[in-house]
């Protein structure tokens, strides 16, 4: 049952809301969240810091419980959007003094372009008034981080954090304009895919065969890596001097969007794990697009030779300790996580360690184990690709959560042989057990693969649990589940 108002909403002081949001109390009150336009120079007195303190100051004993976790919770490693947490929209949480504050601390977590380019997100997708936030460690000190989230976007303020993380975590951004089209046209974020693009076309021949790969990982393989791991593409540093001030202008024009310390230390990370010539750069052929939207990948060489280059709608950068996501189709899911020590870029409880790197089919039956584990059913299932992977190093709570943002729910589908999607029939003969066409089956999954046709088939019912996948996987880990990844 949802709190009522009153019982949330503070007396917010006129000495609290003035120290934190300076001059501009007015025009934030008279226009709440909906960022007509973001606070110009002058307006916000106050940095992150005060702004931070300030709400911490305001908060009542129930919105603390809603919104204050410790620094090292678990889910401060997820890096996506509003699935990260279930609790009030800030419009029914928070009064409209602390709603200010909260918009004076969305302004400082961007710089002016990135303010330009996130409005376009937030007029689209319910304004910050349908945003939820979250406040790691110790609000009243100044050191604790803020991350705000909602529909595309995912946004952090305050310390960096003691694992080194340049923005203090994950960032992740997208704008829902654009969908299926060619260049993405109109979304706030496509000059981030026209500074790739312009990337290829400084590429040689054989250093584009090296970037072009035939299709991506799965968006939320976000876990970086150190630098004697496999990284796939092409090496910046191998690359034309012109291609390699074309991927520098890249990287420059995405960390934009952010405040000069915050470029500043993202870069001083990526200067310390071998500068920009470590990275990698990959395009793919999937989803190389042309104007009538047919992939490169799907014509043959004499056709794409006729055409010319296709605008690159999913790229990817990645290096140790960094890694920029750019998920341009259907429309754009964006992603950038950098990090001084990939070592300790793993948050909460440590579950185990692994000596190598652990993803795609290997991760995918870890997954399978946990729903064994929780339900006692013998058929599990997982989708392929696996949303993550674990890399040599400790593996922990917040490497669990990062496998399942969106709070999925464990669920035992009941399913005909007949009804079963291929993929799952596949699974199950795999196993060993016969498929007959008439038997109905048990099958440990989660609710989203129960209600997608073409993952799990068509389930007669569902048994829901009150279980999610993250703690399942966090218990099956603690139990030596890891072990399944050998099997």
């Amino acid at each position: 049952m949802q709190a009522s108002p009153d019982s949330l909403y503070p007396a917010l002081g006129r000495r609290a809301f003035l120290a934190g949001v300076g001059a501009s109390a007015g025009w934030l009150l008279t226009r709440g969240l909906g960022v007509s336009r973001w606070p110009a120079p002058g307006e916000t007195a106050a940095g992150v810091p005060e702004l931070l303190r300030a709400l911490a100051a305001s908060l009542t004993p129930r919105q603390r419980e809603l919104l204050v976790l410790p620094a090292d919770h678990p889910s401060r490693q997820i890096a996506n959007t509003i699935s990260v947490l279930e609790r009030p929209h800030l419009g029914t949480l928070l009064s409209p003094g602390q709603r200010a504050l909260a918009l004076g601390l969305c302004s400082g977590m961007l710089s002016a372009q990135g303010r330009e380019a996130f409005a376009g997100t937030l007029a689209v997708e319910g304004r910050l008034d349908g945003c939820v936030l979250a406040i790691y460690g110790e609000p009243e000190s100044g050191r604790a981080q803020l991350v705000l989230t909602g529909g595309h976007l995912m946004l952090r303020a305050g310390g960096e954090g003691a694992e080194g993380s340049a923005f203090g975590g994950g960032l992740a951004y997208g704008h829902q304009v654009g969908n299926h089209r060619w260049r993405v046209e109109g979304n706030s974020f496509a000059p981030h895919g026209d500074a790739a693009n312009r990337l290829y076309a400084r590429l040689a021949p054989e250093e584009r065969a090296r970037a072009v790969l035939p299709s991506p990982p799965h968006e939320l393989v976000l876990q970086v890596q150190r630098a004697d791991a496999r990284f796939d593409g092409a090496r910046v540093g191998s690359l034309s001097e012109p291609a390699q001030e074309a991927a520098a202008r890249l990287l420059d024009t995405v960390l934009s969007s952010y405040p000069e310390a915050a470029r500043a230390r993202a870069l001083s990370c990526i200067e310390g794990n071998g500068g920009r010539e470590a990275l990698h750069v990959a395009f793919y052929a999937t989803h190389g697009f042309y104007s009538d939207m047919l992939a490169w990948g799907a014509l043959e060489p004499a056709e794409r030779a006729r055409r010319g280059d296709p605008y690159w709608q999913v790229w990817r950068i990645e290096g140790p300790g960094t890694i920029l996501h750019f998920q341009g189709y259907p429309h754009v899911h964006a992603y950038l996580q950098v990090v001084r020590d990939p070592a300790r870029a793993n948050l909460g409880e440590a579950l185990g360690v692994t000596s190598e790197g652990i993803e795609g089919v290997r991760l995918r039956r870890v997954l399978e184990g946990a729903l064994r584990r929780a339900t006692g059913e013998a058929l599990a299932f997982h989708a392929d690709p696996v949303p993550g992977r674990f890399c040599p190093g400790e593996i922990t709570t917040g490497l669990a959560y990062s496998l399942d943002p969106y709070r999925n729910h464990v669920v035992v589908a009941s399913i005909e042989g007949r009804a079963m999607s291929a993929a799952l029939r596949e699974r199950v003969a795999a196993g060993g057990v016969a498929v007959e066409p008439e038997r109905s089956y048990r099958v440990a999954t989660t609710q989203y693969f129960a209600v997608t046709p073409k993952s799990l088939g068509e389930p007669e019912s569902v048994e829901w649990t009150d279980l999610l996948l993250r703690d399942a996987l966090v218990a099956h880990l603690r139990a030596g589940g890891l072990a399944d990844a050998t099997g």
